[in-house]
């Protein structure tokens, strides 16, 4: 295993030229950074509801059961829609508790090797271009990362801005017993600061079916991830979730493995949504529909 983090150390050392860690262009890729450094976003449904979301949640990742590496991390979220046709969104981690092994920290070329760290922002909107008829519902969704996270030094974060631009669709198709399933779909882009005056671009995809119960209970099963052009670059995701509703809002809970060597082998997410109705003005004036998908 030594040998192998020597022989990849040596292989970025190469490729990044004279560059040395934390240095401007030491190259900034999801398999060389930290497990939150350059996450795959999630999937989520073009349409848009009439209530407001806040989303707190605890989020684990580790590289394997033995936890040589490992992050815990809490994620915030808040979603505000208008009229059901548009949401302005912001999310992120505002701090990243990590620990790697010594293995890892000369893999990745890191300065220390356990730390607490300030996390990123995300800022964006989510728009419903066409409703769900025949076909399925289609939004655009716009994010932009900010350069608020730190230690770039430890390859924690980027320190560096970045954006995504995401196609999504969405349509019921059919049922399994008394359960609705659902199916999510996108396709996008994303782009962010690999180096001085570099960027690396990536090709977005993601798939979800969710099935619900009438009591509002659901599971779900989705993949995403994204494939840039660099290299280490290609994080890939396979999770499986689940949803509790609860009075003003709903539990969720998700199991998440990387499918490729770019992504965090193992993830746990537990958290609490909490819905609220928008001001009058913010709602649709047309008779309201399910507030949620």
């Amino acid at each position: 295993m030594l040998s192998a983090s020597l022989l990849l150390a040596s292989l970025v050392v190469s490729a990044a030229a004279e560059a040395w860690p934390g240095s401007p262009d030491w190259p900034l890729v999801p398999g060389l950074m930290g497990y939150n450094a350059l996450p795959v976003l999630p999937n989520v449904d073009p349409v848009i509801g009439t209530r407001a979301e806040v989303e707190v949640t605890a989020a684990a990742q580790v590289s394997d059961l033995a936890l040589r590496d490992h992050a815990v991390t809490p994620y915030l979220r808040l979603t505000v829609p208008f009229r059901e046709t548009a949401a302005l969104e912001v999310d992120g981690t505002p701090i990243e508790i990590w620990r790697t092994t010594a293995a890892t920290q000369l893999r990745l070329g890191a300065r220390n090797r356990a730390d607490g760290t300030p996390g990123d922002a995300r800022f964006g909107a989510r728009f419903l271009l066409l409703r769900e008829r025949a076909g399925p519902a289609l939004g655009l969704r716009l994010s932009v990362k900010s350069a608020s996270g730190k230690g770039l030094a430890s390859r924690r974060f980027t320190n560096a801005p970045g954006y995504a631009i995401d196609l999504l669709a969405g349509k019921d198709v059919g049922t399994l017993g008394e359960a609705r399933l659902r199916a999510l779909a996108r396709v996008g882009f994303v782009s962010w600061q690999f180096g001085q005056n570099e960027q690396d671009d990536a090709f977005a995809y993601g798939a979800t079916v969710r099935a619900t119960a009438p009591s509002g209970a659901a599971v779900e099963l989705d993949w995403r991830g994204y494939a840039g052009w660099r290299f280490a670059d290609r994080p890939s995701v396979i999770g499986l979730g689940a949803i509790v509703p609860v009075p003003g809002g709903e539990l969720k809970a998700a199991f998440n493995a990387g499918a490729s060597a770019d992504a965090p082998p193992l993830e746990l997410r537990v958290g609490y949504v909490w819905r609220f109705e928008v001001p009058a003005l913010l709602r649709a004036r047309s008779a309201p529909g399910p507030s949620t998908p």
